[in-house]
């Protein structure tokens, strides 16, 4: 008896090893992910600083002006008059100041499709109806008790 309970504990105890074994490989493999993430991530952080100073010095105003000077002939620039700028007043006007057309495109489609059609009649017929129940709506802050809030635990 002793010595097949002693085989079971010892079956118990090498399952129980390969389980943890297998856990902690498992977490190295990706403990190892995520160091390779972080390196990546470094990476393209240092490539993006890399270019911004990259931007940096290629526009640089003064750079810039020596090759409009080098490339003038080529290019034919001209600088920038104060009248080619637009005004607030010249800009095109917001979405919703735009004139609204007389039918929507809802009723064009309407026109062509039966089952549209249909379903937009019982929309209509939907927002006719008044809702049945009322919606609770909550109170503004500040417009309640403390005293007075229901917590919805049960009574004694």
């Amino acid at each position: 008896m002793l010595r097949s309970f002693d085989l079971v504990l010892i079956g118990i105890m090498t399952a129980t090893a390969v389980v943890t074994y297998t856990i902690k490989h498992k977490a190295d493999l990706k403990l190892e992910e995520v160091r390779r993430l972080e390196s990546e991530i470094k990476l393209e952080r240092d490539t993006i600083d890399l270019l911004k100073a990259d931007w940096a010095l290629l526009t640089q105003p003064n750079r810039l002006h020596r090759l409009i000077g080098q490339y003038q002939a080529e290019l034919e620039l001209q600088p920038t008059q104060p009248t080619q700028l637009a005004l607030p007043q010249e800009l095109p006007m917001f979405k919703a100041q735009l004139p609204q057309p007389e039918t929507t495109i809802e009723q064009l489609i309407a026109e062509v499709d039966p089952e549209v059609a249909a379903a937009l009649k019982g929309v209509d017929a939907a927002k006719a109806k008044p809702p049945k129940e009322k919606i609770p709506v909550p109170l503004a802050r500040g417009k309640t008790r403390v005293d007075v809030i229901s917590t919805g635990s049960v009574e004694d």
